[in-house]
This record gives structure tokens, C-alpha cells and sequence, in this order.
């Protein structure tokens, strides 16, 4: 998925506590957790997302904001929206909504 609605109220007040850097790793994530539509292994994450020198922080915001399941770190607020979007692709497709 390259593009996903982000809403700048519920974003602030779910991370407003967060340092400028876990809140960096979060967004990241986010980017990350949208575009591969997958679950995230913690394995190199902070590497791939570009933050191998903030690796605790990042790992910080995972434990945090994703849920760990078997298959890897999950976003259950992303996940809907995923969903969401193809449902709708898969209407447009067709021509129905």
C-alpha cells in the first residue's frame, strides 16, 4: 500500500509522550508496517527503517504501538485500514460500491 489516511488528531494524542526519536521510529514503522503489508520481524527493523544507532528505541515503540503474534509485530489500527483500502480497491475494480 503506498498511501494511507493519517489522522493527525488520534496520532497526537496516542504519542505525545514519545521523544522526538521514538516518535521518528514510530512513524517509520507505520511506513514500513503499510507499504510491506506484513507483520514485522524484529530482526534488523531498526536497520531496514534506517535507525540501526536508535535500535532500543525503536524496539521501544514496537512493544508500545504493535502486538507480537507468531508471525511477527502487528498493527491491529493499520491492519483495519488495510483491509479498508482493499475493500474499496476491489470495488472500484468492479465498478460497484
Amino acid at each position: 500500500m503506498h498511501y494511507y489516511s493519517f489522522h493527525i488528531g488520534d496520532y497526537m494524542s496516542h504519542t505525545r509522550h514519545l521523544s522526538l526519536i521514538e516518535d521518528l521510529a514510530f512513524r517509520r514503522l507505520l511506513d514500513f508496517y503499510y507499504l510491506h503489508e506484513q507483520p514485522i520481524k524484529q530482526r534488523d527493523i531498526a536497520r531496514q527503517i534506517g535507525m540501526r544507532e536508535h535500535e532500543q528505541d525503536v524496539l521501544t515503540v514496537l512493544n508500545e504501538f504493535f502486538v507480537s503474534t507468531e508471525d511477527g509485530f502487528v498493527n491491529p489500527r493499520a491492519d483495519k485500514e488495510i483491509l479498508d483500502f482493499k475493500s474499496h480497491q476491489a470495488k472500484s475494480a468492479w465498478g460497484a460500491f
